[in-house]
């Protein structure tokens, strides 16, 4: 049974990011936790399955084939001593991972097709500690699996 590979989905995500001039030097979690140390960075893209959805619009007769659709989260994360700066950060990064994104459609060849969904904000903010200004892209693309 050919089976989708959701881990090399991200993995080859992974990649086509690091391998952008425009994200040079971010780094690029895949399904960790994300508790890391920032302070030398300022900003991370954190990678996380979302969930898998059977796509509308497949016959009974296909039988031994069947479509996902597989969201994937990328989560932007600036952060700095002030929010301002962490909001800053989030948003340059946001820009750069959106052009990325809708760049490869495809996800080298991972997917059939890929498009964005939005996403959510959380900020949080700790004179402490510093302060952490997150954005969501959600990006769905279509998979297949093939029942041999």
């Amino acid at each position: 049974m050919a089976a989708v590979d959701f881990h090399g989905i991200l993995t080859t995500l992974k990649t086509l990011l690091e391998a952008d001039a425009s994200l040079s030097g971010v780094p690029v979690f895949v399904e960790e936790d994300p508790q890391f140390d920032l302070s030398g960075a300022g900003r991370a893209l954190v990678l996380t399955l979302g969930s898998r959805r059977e796509a509308p619009g497949q016959p009974l007769a296909a039988g031994k084939r069947t479509r996902w659709h597989v969201r994937l989260s990328v989560w932007a994360v600036g952060f700095a001593n002030t929010f301002e700066q962490a909001a800053k950060e989030r948003d340059d990064l946001v820009g750069s991972l959106e052009l990325v994104l809708m760049n490869n459609r495809t996800v080298g060849g991972k997917v059939a097709a890929g498009w964005l969904e939005g996403g959510e904000f959380i900020s949080v903010r700790d004179q402490s500690l510093g302060n952490y200004a997150l954005a969501e892209t959600v990006f769905v693309g279509e998979a297949q699996a093939i029942a041999t």
